[in-house]
């Protein structure tokens, strides 16, 4: 990818000069965890620069970050790619994803607040609006922070920052659930979810929730498997 790349890109917002690095870092983070990028995508150095308003140096030093998260692969001075993961990788992805998104989820119906409850319904309700124009690229992070609004709830910290480590390797997938995963589930099991943190039963919570990401990494798994998969090819941005 070259020019075209940048076409491509999130909507950034320019960053302050006072803490590049960070701001830079704090994006791309954000738009990885949101399902801006999608499996494969190559971008640029350059374009991310243009992307986000700021020399090629805080790009590189984001990217570093980020790849040493494993959630990109780089080379800091040329390019950057949404790893293509095999499924094995998705398979061990969806164990630990069930395992520790259904404690928090368990957690946080036990601790859950009125207030945090009305967020979780406001942004279930925008997903809902959304969903029969099938705008995967606004659904998706209004998925992302309906989770992490559970998650936060939990008042679990460290737990949290393991779960957003795990999505930033597994939310660009969120865009191959579209049209298909999403047609036949339709956000049935993450409504049950939601109502079961209404009553506050942290049993069906959990097993809502469960079933929820156990069903998306499935649909994603049988994906890998066929010959549509993302090539793990490197384009000719590489060259």
């Amino acid at each position: 990818m070259n020019e075209a790349s940048s076409n491509l890109l999130p909507a950034f917002t320019p960053v302050e000069h006072q803490t590049l690095r960070d701001n830079a870092y704090a994006q791309l983070r954000d738009a990885l965890m949101t399902g801006q990028f999608e499996p494969g995508q190559h971008i640029t150095i350059r374009g991310l620069a243009s992307a986000l308003g700021v020399s090629p140096t805080p790009i590189r030093e984001a990217l570093r970050r980020l790849a040493a998260e494993r959630a990109i692969e780089a080379e800091p001075n040329r390019w950057m790619r949404i790893p293509v993961l095999s499924v094995d990788q998705l398979t061990e992805l969806r164990a630990i994803r069930i395992a520790l998104e259904g404690l928090a989820a368990a957690h946080a119906a036990r601790r859950i607040t009125d207030v945090e409850l009305e967020d979780i319904r406001h942004l279930e309700a925008q997903i809902v609006a959304l969903r029969p124009r099938g705008e995967r690229k606004e659904m998706i992070p209004l998925i992302s922070r309906l989770h992490f609004a559970i998650y936060r709830a939990a008042a679990m910290p460290d737990l949290l920052r393991i779960i957003e480590s795990l999505w930033l390797r597994s939310a660009p997938y969120s865009n191959l659930l579209f049209p298909g995963y999403t047609r036949v589930e339709r956000g049935k099991l993450r409504a049950s979810a939601i109502a079961a943190l209404e009553r506050r039963d942290s049993l069906a919570t959990r097993e809502f929730l469960e079933a929820d990401i156990g069903g998306a990494l499935d649909y994603l798994i049988d994906l890998a498997k066929g010959d549509d998969w993302p090539s793990p090819v490197i384009d000719s941005a590489r060259s």
